[in-house]
């Protein structure tokens, strides 16, 4: 991997925190229509467990920086569009885990590919020194825990879950 991939991977892993800092835009709407009507949160989670693998409902929960209660709802509505499963965990059967199904899984990975794509244009211009410096401003903006109102979890605004 060369430097400016190093670059462009920081700026992909913090886009999360800079859409919450910023507000997400609804510019996905032809890729939310592919799942039938989810909402960007539900993509958002499923973007994580595709990058993350089958996670518990604490996980994901903290990696979406949400109530559990939250996620709880949210995953409900994914398994009601078939689009994850709860599984057991192997290692304690008491747990479930969630993980994404075929589907999903391959339009979320087109979405990925697309979306760096677009962020690798957009950059295009920046010399490996600037994008290293816009790179370490945005991710000092999206973890700064002061600029999340409420404090570090957040309950999903309701009917976006």
């Amino acid at each position: 991997m060369n430097r400016r991939q190093e670059l462009l991977g920081r700026l992909e892993r913090v886009g999360p925190g800079l859409r919450r800092r910023l507000g997400e835009s609804e510019r996905h709407a032809d890729f939310l229509a592919r799942f039938g009507g989810v909402t960007l949160y539900q993509v958002g989670a499923l973007r994580h467990l595709v990058k993350q693998g089958p996670l518990t409902m604490n996980e994901l929960a903290a990696r979406m920086e949400i109530s559990p209660s939250s996620a709880t709802q949210l995953v409900d509505r994914l398994v009601h569009h078939g689009l994850v499963v709860r599984n057991p965990d192997p290692d304690d059967r008491r747990v479930l885990r969630v993980a994404v199904s075929g589907p999903a899984l391959d339009a979320v990975r087109d979405f990925e590919k697309v979306t760096s794509q677009r962020l690798e244009t957009l950059v295009a211009p920046l010399t490996d020194d600037e994008l290293d410096v816009l790179a370490s401003l945005a991710e000092r903006i999206a973890d700064d825990p002061a600029a999340t109102p409420g404090g570090a979890t957040r309950d999903v605004p309701a009917g976006r879950t």
